[in-house]
Order: C-alpha cells, then structure tokens, then sequence
C-alpha cells in the first residue's frame, strides 16, 4: 500500500482549507472619518442702555467690519467668544457684519428684534456599511401540483317576468285662489312744517401755533468764530506716536479722584478732565488741585441729564436749554476760580447728536467721545453685570488695546467715581499701568494737543467770561 502520496495530499487539502478560513475572516479596511468641525456659538446682538452690544465666536484671529448707513466700525478680535461693544447707532440702521477677507457672518435690522437661528446640529460620520453576504443556494423548489380542472356550473334559473306599472291616480282639482279685498284709500300726507333757516355758528378761532423758544442773542459769541456749527465729534487724535489720552469724568463721587491725581502728578503727566457744576459744588477742593496741577477741566453740563437716550434728541432738550445746562456748569467753575473752563465739553451717557453739538460749539465747546473699545467700564459696579471687571483686568484689556495696530491717538474714558470695593478699583493699578506703558514709549497728553496737532480752530475761553459773571 503507498502511503506517502496519500499523507501527501492530505497536508496539501488541509492547507487549502487554512488559507480560505483566513482570508474569510479578513476585515475590509475602512478609511478614519475626519473629525466634526466645531460648532461656533451665533452672531447675536443686543441693547444695553445706549450701547450696542454684538457677540458670537470665531475659529481664528480675525478683523470684524460692521458697516452700515451711520456704523462703520473695525475691529481685530482674536480667536474664541468675543463680545464688541460700541454706541447704539440711530433708528433706521441696517449694517451687515463681514470679516476683513469679505464673508458675510450677519446682516441686522436694529429697528427689529432679533431672531437668532438654532445652532447647526453637527452629525456624526455614518460608520461603513458592511459587505452584504453572498446570498447561499436556495433548494430545489418542490414540483407545482397539477391544476385542478373547473368542475360544471349548475344552470341558472330562468329569470321571472316584470309586472305592468298600475295606472297614476288623477290628482285632485285645486282650489280657486281668492281675490284679494280692495284697500282702503290712503289718507293726504300732513304737509311739513316750515322751518326757519338756522343762523350761521361763529367761526371757531384758529389755534395759535407754538411760538419757537427765543433765540439767546449773545454779541460777540455766537457764530462768530470759525469753528461754530461744524458740530465735529472727536473721538481720537493721530494714529502716529505712540500718543494716547486718559480722560477722567467726575459726576457726583470721587471716592478715587485724590489716587488719579497722586499718580499723574508723581509721572508728571497732564492729561483732561470732564467736570459736571454738581461736582463742582461739591468736591471745590479737588476742583481747584485738578486746575493747579496743569490739567484741562472741559463741560460735563450742570446736571448730568439725558439729551438724546434714543438716539435722537429729546424734543424738551431745545436750544436754550442744552445751552443753559453747560452756561450754568461753567458759571459754578468761574465763580471758584475766576476763569471759565476749557473750549471742551462731554455729552453725559455719551448721547448727544450733530444739532446739540452746533448748539454747544455757538458758546465755544468743542464735543470729546472716546474711541471704540477704550471705555474702561469702571463704571459697572455690580458684579452680576457681564460688564463688570476688575482693576487688574480693566487695565490688562486696555492695554492690549493701545498695543492694536489702530492704537495710536486713542482717548480712554475713566471716572473719578467708583462705587466698587477697593481691591476692584482700577486707581489701585493705575500707577503700574502708567509705568509699563512709559516703559514701552507711550506719551500721555490732553485733548488740546489733539485739537492743536489737527488743524481746527481754536477757541479763547476768555470771550466766554462776559456770559458767566
């Protein structure tokens, strides 16, 4: 018997059979599925008392534009949530929101509330379908029976005759219809009484028109110089430099105001404050150190109050009376010091429009903003608030600001008040603040020097005394 040719093709059979139980049991490759793009939080934006306020997210340092009738506004965010803050613009605006490459991320009604769409549900990538089974071979079917052959329908009965219709039975006769009565003969109508004709009413005296408010007629001040009724807004000087503003406004508090000064005055730096006649009244002690230590003291009005809280002027705010508010302010600071205030002055709220600043520029006021993403919001006292921040963070955001490519001629809003707890208060790191920038080649200078280096005409406070004594 040969019994290695048999041990032979055994091996070679059970190797066959080996290598097809392996490659049944290979996996098809599949390919790894790219990672879901995040999901960035919507462009939204919101009111917050005279502030517009946009915020949304963005994947990679970017430079926003929103630009519309009155906004145009730019800013380099970097990457993550941001939030932007600027004036609420006038009713009627509709601004579209790009990125510096073009994209349009929003396009806004500010006259309409916002609808904010849900957020795009991102899916998860669909895993890959396996390869279907080779479907295995079906047994033989089994032989169909034969039919059955129809077996014979019973005949149908014959179908019954139908019957005749009965004759209709005559309708019966109608009745004759009745003849109406004959109507009574109409009596004469009684003929109208004659009426005597009505004496014409007395014509109603017209309404008289509300007379304007009366013209203050001042000789020698109003209109009368070069920069009356140009109504300019300054909101920042030259972008050369390395130059930048701190401007303090004083309302009502000045918990702070003596720290400020300190530290000006240990740096020897100038700069310009914006001072209400209720603050001068008062704190007259502060009043007159500020003006000792060579600093310019602008208009802030007499009491603070709200020209324009729309956006449009409030039509009780008339020309006599915006003027009244900044005559009386500056009567309180000559009486102290015996010499008007600076061709300057600050909307309180930062309200105001083109017509209140014509009217403010006929007395020799020049209006002063601050630049976008300088207010400091020292302001914001309550913690609850998003607005609020710490000293330490106030001033950290604020100079990232001066360091921005645009962060050349800013005008920064500060407050000699602040109703904050004293480790928050940004006085407490002014000092520091002040030094690093000094260290990095920054100058501190007033708002005078940015009117001067701009070429506009220039006011002389003197031919304001006549109007003050």
């Amino acid at each position: 018997m040969k019994v290695r040719p048999l041990i032979g093709a055994f091996c070679l059979a059970f190797a066959t059979l080996g290598t097809l139980s392996c490659r049944r049991d290979e996996k098809p490759a599949t390919s790894t599925p790219p990672p879901p793009k995040p999901v960035l939080a919507p462009w939204t934006w919101h009111a917050l008392g005279g502030l517009l306020v946009v915020e949304g997210e963005l994947e990679q340092p970017t430079e926003l534009i929103l630009k519309g009738r009155f906004l145009n506004e730019r800013r380099h965010v970097d990457f993550g949530p941001v939030r932007w803050e600027m004036y609420r613009p006038p009713a009627g605006e509709v601004a579209e929101l790009r990125t510096g490459a073009g994209e349009l991320l929003a396009r806004w009604n500010f006259d309409q509330p916002l609808v904010t769409a849900p957020p795009p549900v991102v899916k998860p990538p669909k895993a890959p379908k396996p390869e279907p089974k080779k479907p295995e071979p079906k047994p033989p079917a089994p032989p169909k029976p034969e039919p059955r052959k129809p077996e014979p329908k019973p005949p149908t009965p014959p179908k019954p005759t139908p019957k005749k219709p009965e004759p209709k039975r005559p309708a019966p006769p109608m009745p004759e219809p009745k003849k109406p009565e004959p109507k009574p003969p109409a009596l004469p109508k009684p003929e109208p009484k004659k009426t005597e004709p009505k004496q014409p009413a007395p014509p109603k005296p017209e309404p008289k028109k509300p007379e304007p408010p009366p013209v203050i007629k001042r000789p020698g001040l109003i209109g009368t110089w070069p920069g009356a009724g140009e109504g300019l807004n300054i909101l920042r000087g030259p972008r050369s430099g390395r130059q930048v503003s701190l401007t303090f406004d004083g309302g009502s508090n000045a918990e702070v105001a003596a720290d400020v000064l300190d530290i000006l005055k240990a740096r020897g730096i100038h700069t310009t404050f914006f001072l209400t006649g209720a603050f001068i009244k008062k704190f007259p002690d502060i009043v007159r150190r500020i003006a000792g230590d060579g600093h310019e003291i602008g208009n802030h009005t007499q009491n603070h109050p709200h020209f324009a809280p729309t956006g449009l002027r409030d039509p009780k705010w008339t020309r006599e009376r915006v003027q009244s508010e900044l005559l009386v302010a500056d009567q309180a600071f000559f009486a102290l010091l015996g010499r008007p205030m600076d061709p300057l002055w600050r909307a309180p709220y930062g309200e105001h429009t083109a017509e209140i600043r014509k009217w403010a520029e006929e007395l020799g006021y020049r209006h002063v903003g601050w630049s976008e993403g300088a207010d400091t919001l020292d302001w914001a006292t309550r913690k609850e608030r998003k607005l609020y921040r710490t000293g330490d963070a106030i001033l950290d955001r604020l100079h990232s600001r001066m360091e921005r490519q645009d962060g050349e001629g800013l005008i920064v809003l500060m407050h000699l008040g602040s109703e904050r707890p004293i480790e928050d208060r940004p006085a407490r790191v002014l000092g520091p603040f002040i030094d690093r920038a000094l260290a990095n080649g920054w100058t501190f200078v007033r708002i005078g020097d940015y009117v001067r280096s701009s070429g506009k005409p220039a006011w002389d406070r003197d031919r304001r005394t006549v109007h003050l004594r």
